[in-house]
């Protein structure tokens, strides 16, 4: 069956993207020691907009997901089941990413003098092979290259998909409570002391630990199956003001939890807009928005791979100088046009290996 296309998803995603390169230009400009007057696009009144945009990322994987696929998954094998669902996510994820690595991976050989082992035991290339090398940096230094930790997280949310979609289906309340749960003692587990030695063992940082990250897939699963009702006002409102109150206004209140509240925040006030748009497409020439949003939301998992190295590199070249405000948003711009462009340029490269492995594998099989 084919599915209705979301619009609203395009725009979140496009959004996210856009605001995920933006947080990381603002944060360059610290790494890199550039002064003056510059874009700053880290924290909001209870968090930074990283953990924020990532989170809703999450969500809008959970809610994509759910839509296309909840209503199959019904086998193992054969159209719509659990290894076509694992084939599919495959393709979408790890040639574009084995291709960015190896071109990074070459330009880190040399900038070691030829190195070829600069990431330590050969062996920790397994972690770059199941694309969760990103995630696991904190354990040590391995071969990372492109990306971002949030890449693990989500292929590892992607592997467990079929069995949340079934809890989703079959026990929605139970699963739904013992998530909660386990964030719940996820975000308290450093204040309880029969837990320091989990805390003592599990060092990676409270926002990224992927039971954080299930408990905004989870909740992406359940917006959308409130679906567009969500664009009432009687939604929106709220959503706003508390969306408001969270970025404005301090809270005493964990991160970890005032970040997916604001999320879904996020998520309804961006649905609300998409499909107020829809509804007035015959009235309103929607061309450019159309086109701009739909590239970065084509485009985003390119973006997404390219564009860390890319700020890097592009401003490594003012380490120690001064920007002028107006100079830091024109260059941000060309970061992002510059940004673009590889991305472009990777998703065709990738289109063109697929397509000739597959005409190779057809030819050997004939």
């Amino acid at each position: 069956m084919v599915r209705e296309r979301r619009n609203e998803f395009d725009l979140i995603r496009a959004v996210s993207t856009v605001w995920i390169v933006l947080f990381h230009y603002s944060y360059s400009f610290v790494q890199y020691a550039v002064g003056g007057e510059h874009i700053y696009v880290m924290m909001h009144a209870n968090g930074t907009w990283g953990a924020l945009f990532v989170s809703l990322f999450f969500m809008l994987s959970g809610a994509s997901l759910y839509y296309n696929w909840g209503g199959r998954l019904s086998s193992f094998k054969g159209t719509g089941g659990v290894l076509e669902f694992y084939k599919k996510r495959w393709l979408a994820i790890f040639p574009m990413f084995y291709i960015a690595w190896f071109v990074c991976y070459i330009m880190y050989v040399i900038s070691f003098n030829w190195l070829w082992g600069w990431g330590g035991p050969y062996y920790k290339l397994l972690l770059t092979f199941f694309g969760v090398d990103g995630y696991f940096m904190y354990r040590g230094m391995d071969y990372y290259t492109v990306g971002e930790w949030f890449l693990g997280a989500i292929i590892m949310l992607y592997v467990l998909y079929p069995l949340l979609q079934w809890c989703m289906k079959k026990i929605p309340v139970i699963a739904t409570i013992v998530i909660t749960v386990l964030f719940g003692l996820n975000v308290a587990r450093r204040l309880i002391p029969a837990f320091a030695v989990y805390n003592a063992w599990i060092q990676i940082s409270d926002n990224i630990n992927i039971i954080t990250c299930l408990m905004s897939f989870w909740t992406g699963m359940l917006l959308i199956k409130a679906d567009r009702k969500l664009a009432d006002k009687v939604f929106v409102i709220p959503a706003v003001i508390i969306g408001l109150l969270i970025m404005l206004l301090p809270l005493p209140v964990s991160t970890l939890i005032l970040t997916p509240i604001l999320a879904v925040c996020f998520y309804i006030v961006l649905m609300s807009i998409s499909v107020s748009l829809d509804k007035h497409r015959r009235k309103w020439n929607l061309k450019i928005y159309d086109k701009t949003v739909g590239f970065f939301s084509k485009y985003s998992f390119a973006i997404f791979l390219v564009h860390h190295v890319t700020v890097q590199k592009m401003m490594s070249i003012f380490t120690g100088r001064e920007f002028t405000y107006p100079l830091s948003i024109l260059y941000f711009l060309l970061c992002l046009a510059v940004i673009s462009c590889l991305a472009v340029l990777l998703t065709k490269i990738t289109d063109f290996v697929v397509k000739s492995i597959r005409q190779i594998l057809c030819r050997t099989r004939a």
